[in-house]
């Protein structure tokens, strides 16, 4: 094609045969690119390409029973966002283990010291539980008795099974009477709360994570965790007994006696600790003035409930003793 300026045909494609000079020449050059180095991997990128592999990284090893039911707990499913299963996967809890994959090095985190490397710390172990386990009743681990205790958290659960007793509200007592031997021995007595025919669970009355309460109780006071199920003793009544608004453990075991109902001590000797008015009924009753043809009703039966038969309190306009 060709262009007529002053007279003169110039080729106006001349610029156009340049440039495809220029894009020939630089066909024949070598790229340039850079080229990936090829080599080792470095500890991000090894802890990286573990965490895309998920789950089954771990498992090309640790392939035993105990170790693949983790995938039937919550830890191990991926349905929810949170769960380790959905991130990061075993790296979640144990930590970046890279070396532990390249060259058979401790993981970074042990929660169970029986096998090749020791146990890490507890305190590192249980910070790692905390890091997604942070709910209304943890919120006082830090200051409870079993972190006092220097207690860690895999001592009481077992993390890798779907089936444990400490999943089982029922059956958990088996893990604290491991420890709380007195509490053992009290609720084999023959007055006891139903806590080993699985009628009742340790967690109904203590929280084992910690609470503002005495004996981590799950409720702020002795009476507030007993009246939580024994509502009828709550109160107000008109007429009060007082230990029983101050504290149930004046006169009750609550784990267990070989008194009836619970009582710390036989009747009428518990209510004579604290009733000491002159003669009744602070008067010694013992089986020397007991009529042999009839029954001492202080000190045969019920004893001082015989009469005071409402002992928690009574609302009768006349049950100003608390025996209506």
């Amino acid at each position: 094609m060709f262009k007529l300026v002053a007279g003169r045909k110039v080729k106006s494609c001349a610029w156009m045969a340049a440039l495809l000079l220029v894009v020939s020449a630089a066909a024949t050059v070598p790229s340039l690119r850079p080229v990936k180095a090829q080599g080792v991997l470095s500890q991000d990128q090894q802890q990286t390409q573990l965490a895309q592999r998920g789950v089954n990284s771990c498992l090309t090893c640790h392939n035993n029973p105990s170790i693949t039911s983790v995938l039937a707990t919550p830890h191990g499913g991926n349905a929810a966002s949170g769960t380790p299963a959905a991130n990061q996967a075993c790296q979640n809890c144990h930590g970046a283990s890279a070396d532990h994959a390249s060259s058979m090095q401790a993981p970074a985190v042990v929660f169970d010291g029986g096998g090749r490397f020791p146990a890490s710390d507890v305190e590192v172990q249980n910070q790692v539980c905390l890091n997604c386990h942070q709910s209304r009743s943890t919120v006082h681990w830090a200051a409870s008795e079993h972190q006092a205790a220097d207690l860690a958290c895999a001592t009481c659960h077992t993390i890798h099974t779907s089936q444990t007793a400490m999943r089982n509200e029922l059956q958990d007592e088996g893990i604290c009477l491991t420890c709380h031997l007195e509490q053992r021995s009290q609720l084999n007595r023959r007055s006891h709360h139903p806590v080993t025919e699985g009628l009742m669970s340790c967690n109904d009355c203590h929280n084992p994570h910690g609470s503002d309460a005495v004996a981590m109780l799950s409720r702020s006071t002795v009476n507030a965790t007993c009246t939580s199920c024994h509502a009828e003793k709550r109160g107000p009544f008109l007429w009060e007994h007082q230990p029983v608004g101050e504290d149930c453990t004046t006169c009750h075991n609550p784990h267990g006696s070989t008194q009836d109902r619970m009582l710390a001590v036989r009747q009428p000797f518990l209510c004579q600790s604290c009733h000491s008015e002159v003669y009744h009924p602070s008067f010694l009753y013992s089986g020397d003035d007991i009529n042999p043809n009839a029954a001492g009703q202080s000190v045969v039966g019920s004893s001082c409930t015989n009469c005071h038969s409402v002992i928690h309190g009574s609302n009768h306009p006349s049950g100003a003793r608390l025996t209506r």
